[in-house]
């Protein structure tokens, strides 16, 4: 029977619908804002259907045992409010009790306090639950990390070296990225289950097609409520547009001005008052989502609100060739499948390609 340690970061993702690009170090505020926790329930989708083939050993309370109903043994009991420092020492613990993968739910915070107690001694498999994922150890979705999970107890994955990202966060919130690769843990290899680590495209031929997506996508989002997420691309709208947008956070536009910037879940909800609504976002470059990765202010109560159909999704050619899978992991199963299928991706004036969106 294969062993598998199991920890949970309770507060990871809850600053991502309220428009704090993260939650370290920002618990409090997040919850002033009516944040909610997100990784219990992200955690015990991944780890319902394991069943009695796996011996899990786990923490106390809700690092591990809270989010799960099948057998476990719990080795590490930590006492509140917890923090990093206890997630370094449940996987020291997992490792004495025979751990032979480390399962994870949280960010690339959580992903680096694993590691640097891991090291390279043993896999690691990343249950997406934080703000911005950018390392290629998480699975796109909780149901894709429970099919990897299974995988590797039935001796079906392989085990290879990805990369460890991480962002600076207090420069995230002023708009700047500093994204840091911080080593190269061993994770499992599946193209389908597993993301990409993050990519980025900088070069002159980028910016004329950003140029001419704007003005294609410009005079569309002058008429009602447009939801623009982040990225370089989207950024180049509001600049057809004469409007300063946020680079790296949410913002919406109403009749071509802008209405909220850096925009929470709630703010966006406000102005989705009944007048026609798109939501504009691109994909993040080489992993592929469009929705679930750094725009969760795009929560499942939006889309609703606004429909699938009326989700715009945008890409240069080049990030486009270089992005080969497209996914979403909005938190909504229901979603998810309603975004799944063959899509059209705005690549330049007037120009289109069409590409499947997954729902793993």
């Amino acid at each position: 029977m294969t062993t598998i340690g199991f920890v949970v970061n309770p507060v990871a993702g809850m600053g991502g619908r309220v428009g704090l690009k993260g939650t370290d170090g920002m618990t409090a505020e997040a919850a002033r804002r009516g944040a909610r926790p997100v990784a219990p329930g992200r955690a015990r989708e991944a780890m319902h259907s394991t069943g009695k083939t796996m011996d899990i050993v786990t923490c106390a309370g809700g690092m591990g045992s809270e989010c799960l109903s099948q057998p476990h043994r719990v080795v590490y009991r930590p006492e509140e409010p917890t923090s990093g420092r206890h997630t370094r020492e449940a996987c020291r613990r997992f490792m004495e009790a025979g751990a032979e993968c480390i399962v994870f739910c949280g960010g690339d915070g959580t992903a680096r306090d694993v590691f640097s107690a891991v090291g390279r001694r043993l896999p690691l498999l990343g249950i997406p639950s934080g703000v911005k994922m950018h390392s290629s150890v998480f699975a796109r979705t909780p149901s894709a990390a429970a099919a990897m999970l299974r995988h590797f107890s039935e001796g079906k994955t392989t085990v290879v070296d990805g990369d460890l990202m991480d962002i600076d966060e207090t420069a995230f919130r002023k708009d700047r990225l500093r994204v840091t690769l911080f080593g190269h843990p061993r994770t499992l290899q599946e193209p389908v289950l597993m993301q990409q680590g993050k990519r980025s495209f900088d070069s002159a031929d980028e910016e004329a097609h950003q140029r001419a997506i704007a003005a294609f996508l410009g005079p569309v989002a002058e008429r009602g409520i447009v939801v623009l997420g982040g990225g370089t691309t989207t950024a180049a709208i509001s600049r057809y547009l004469g409007v300063e947008k946020t680079l790296l956070g949410v913002d919406v536009l109403r009749n071509g001005r802008l209405a909220a910037r850096d925009a929470g879940e709630g703010d966006i909800l406000r102005h989705l008052d009944g007048a026609p609504a798109r939501i504009v976002v691109s994909p993040m470059g080489g992993q592929g989502c469009i929705l679930g990765r750094g725009n969760q202010q795009i929560s499942p109560s939006v889309l609703r609100r606004v429909g699938a159909p009326n989700v715009v999704v945008a890409a240069t050619p080049h990030k486009l060739l270089q992005t080969p899978t497209l996914f979403v992991d909005t938190g909504s199963r229901t979603l998810d499948q309603q975004f799944a299928g063959w899509r059209q991706v705005v690549v330049g004036y007037m120009l289109a390609a069409r590409r499947r969106v997954m729902a793993v």
